[in-house]
């Protein structure tokens, strides 16, 4: 078992840092976590690793991509080892992501509706959840399909969004997630998101 109370270090990386990031997501997501993997592999995802006396005990993924005239950082994947949960590893992780994103304008992460433990996560860190229904009312159609294949976020319910500069208006800031072109996120989304949803269907 880890000794969560040393000395928390979080490390960012890419590919190398995966394969330590592996077992731990694997662990709290099963098979989910290649989407996880899909991203970094594709070369657009990074890796936050929580390391505490020399043991890993926390991972996430995230990455940013530009979606409209709005730059999203998406923390797409986040887990703790069980024995390291409530010694506020979570929050040094988003903490360490946000500092990392600091030139986008949104941060967004997709959860389903009774995981507690994240809905209490992203809030004390001033997240606000809307459900994907309640986006579509504020934002249309559109814009929620934008956001859904940015995110990969189809198995989800609920979206936690938070402004990058405080104040800013992140409904607002959403609705231009339509303006331009989508092919980045429809190449991110085919590559990392529906082909990796069919090879697990096939697989299973």
């Amino acid at each position: 078992m880890a000794n969560c109370e040393g000395t928390l270090n979080v490390v960012i990386g890419g590919r190398e840092l995966m394969s330590e990031a592996d077992k731990i997501l694997s662990e709290s997501f099963g098979s989910s976590y290649r989407y996880a993997k899909a991203v970094v592999d594709y070369g657009i995802g990074s890796v936050a690793l929580a390391v505490v006396n020399g043991s890993n005990v926390g991972a996430a993924v995230y990455y940013s991509i530009n979606a409209g005239s709005v730059k999203l950082c998406i923390i797409y994947y986040i887990a703790v080892i069980e024995s390291c949960r409530r010694f506020g590893i979570g929050k040094a992780l988003i903490s360490t992501i946000e500092e990392v994103c600091a030139d986008s304008d949104v941060y967004i992460a997709t959860t389903w509706f009774g995981n507690n433990p994240a809905d209490r996560l992203y809030r004390s860190l001033g997240y606000v959840g809307y459900s994907w229904d309640e986006l579509r009312g504020l934002l249309g159609r559109r814009a929620v399909d934008r956001l859904l294949k940015a995110t990969c976020g189809y198995d989800d319910d609920i979206a936690y969004v938070k402004p990058v500069v405080p104040g800013e208006d992140v409904i607002d800031m959403l609705r231009r997630v339509v303006n331009g072109d989508g092919d980045d996120i429809d190449r991110l989304w085919r590559e990392t998101c529906l082909y990796v949803w069919l090879r697990l269907r096939g697989a299973s």
